[in-house]
């Protein structure tokens, strides 16, 4: 028997199969610039052939690895490659997020859009609370949730983003098209905190089972678009001392202009226009300097 397919002992590894798929894929990595045979990686790992092709079928399947048609030898695939760009920022985001986050005295987090999902993929806490909104909330990518992040796409993807909320009042309709204008202005979005906001983000929470959003969801988004009023148009702020607030949201491109993620502080409390803005300026600051690792 080979020594990665030997039955584990007492105390030690209680999974062999899950290690000899963890070894092939760092024996791959330890070559980058070469392709190996399934001769070479079974002999180099001590394993039989039908568990070598087995696990390699897997991981083309995955597109963790890939396999050369013309010669049969094998690399790492495309799956890695992005695995390790979506992890890489999180990890050299994490410390300026906390310094942000205790520089302006709020929560912050960091999300991406996932298979029609907004996810929380970091949040950095002030204090020893909970941030309001924390790491792995999820909500449906429907108007109007996630405006920052097709305030910058093109037309159809706006509309498409509207559409998938289904029915909701002209009045939005209407006033969402100049929200995105003013949040590609502005350079952030603006999330009033709300009573039905509170109750619909709840709702979302309950029903998030970690599959794609689902028609209620759905209609739980739409229902917050007909029962709030979205965001800020230029002089709404100045009628008013203050104004409760939920998030302040900015973009994060990609070296090809695409937004790949957002970053949000979470006052959860009433701000001043002025507040506003330079939080405001904050995050659109961490959001810009972001940009040279996502």
């Amino acid at each position: 028997m080979n020594k990665l397919e030997e039955p584990a002992e007492a105390g030690q590894d209680s999974s062999p199969p899950t290690r000899r798929v963890v070894a092939v894929v760092e024996l791959l990595a330890s070559r980058p610039d070469s392709r190996l045979a399934l001769a070479d990686i079974c002999r180099d790992l001590g394993i039989s052939r039908s568990t070598g092709h087995a696990i390699l079928h897997t991981l083309c399947v995955c597109g963790w690895t890939i396999r050369d048609p013309h010669n049969g030898r094998y690399s790492l695939g495309p799956a890695m490659a992005r695995i390790w760009r979506q992890a890489t920022p999180l990890r050299v985001l994490r410390e300026p997020l906390q310094q942000c986050a205790v520089a302006i005295g709020m929560p912050m987090c960091t999300s991406e859009v996932r298979e029609g999902s907004i996810v929380v993929v970091d949040a950095a806490a002030v204090g020893p609370a909970q941030p309001p909104v924390p790491a792995g909330v999820r909500l449906p990518f429907i108007a109007p949730f996630g405006r920052e992040f097709v305030a910058w796409a093109p037309r159809a993807d706006r509309t498409a983003w509207v559409g998938a909320a289904g029915p909701v009042n002209d009045v939005f309709r209407a006033r969402i098209n100049k929200v995105l204008t003013e949040i590609r202005d502005r350079g952030y979005g603006i999330e009033r905190l709300s009573d039905p906001l509170l109750r619909v983000y709840t709702a979302l929470q309950a029903l998030d089972d970690g599959m794609q959003r689902d028609p209620i969801s759905a209609r739980l988004a739409a229902a917050l678009a007909d029962l709030t009023i979205v965001d800020f148009l230029p002089g709404e702020f100045a009628e008013a001392d203050s104004c409760a607030l939920a998030t302040i949201s900015a973009p994060i491109f990609d070296t090809a202009g695409r937004v790949v993620m957002s970053v949000s502080a979470q006052p959860y409390r009433p701000l001043s226009a002025r507040e506003v803005r330079d939080v405001g300026a904050r995050v659109v600051e961490f959001a810009r300097a972001a940009e040279t690792v996502s």
